[in-house]
């Protein structure tokens, strides 16, 4: 939002707990099909890195957080999400991988530093279309949140089979154990 300020309106919590999964969406100010007026692209996708991850190259881990933007801003495109989604690389997530509306608008998706690391491309493909398959949801239908449909989505993306491992992955360091009831029906 170049050269304005706008004062946050109230935050809005969408209800978005599955399963003992919590979906991060909150939105405030403008709807979700509404485009943040003056913003650029550039401006609008542009990866944070919290200082205090893990990674002590900052330059190494700007590279990342800028190829992980490109792969969200080429998925985002696919999916034909209008809204900007904003890669942040941090220390500590709670959830490992989530993503909120910010108030300009914009979608922030946060990844744990740490995870990251134990991802492989198609892994990474996958956490990526998970988390966008909110984002698609979130802006088409706001209440109708689950993990199953999420799923729906990113497997428009990736393979059931990539998705299974990131779950896999994500129970593992979050310390719990849930089960692929979250998937379709093939």
């Amino acid at each position: 939002m170049a050269g304005r300020t706008r004062r946050s309106s109230p935050v809005r919590r969408h209800p978005a707990y599955v399963a003992g999964f919590a979906v991060l969406l909150w939105s405030a100010g403008p709807s979700a099909s509404e485009e943040p007026k003056g913003s650029s692209h550039a401006a609008a996708t542009t990866p944070r890195v919290d200082t205090a991850a893990s990674r002590t190259t900052s330059g190494a881990a700007m590279v990342l957080a800028n190829r992980l933007q490109v792969l969200v801003d080429d998925f985002r495109v696919r999916l034909s999400i209008p809204d900007a989604v904003v890669v942040s690389i941090i220390s500590r997530n709670a959830l490992v991988v989530s993503v909120e509306r910010i108030n300009d608008g914009r979608f922030a998706l946060s990844v744990e530093d740490g995870f990251l690391n134990t991802l492989n491309d198609d892994e990474l493909n996958a956490v990526v279309a998970h988390e966008l398959g909110h984002v698609w949801i979130f802006t088409h239908h706001p209440y109708l949140q689950t993990e199953e449909s999420a799923n729906r989505i990113a497997l428009r993306l990736v393979s059931r089979d990539s998705l299974e491992r990131v779950y896999d992955k994500v129970w593992t360091r979050a310390g719990t154990r849930g089960h692929l009831a979250y998937f379709p029906v093939e």
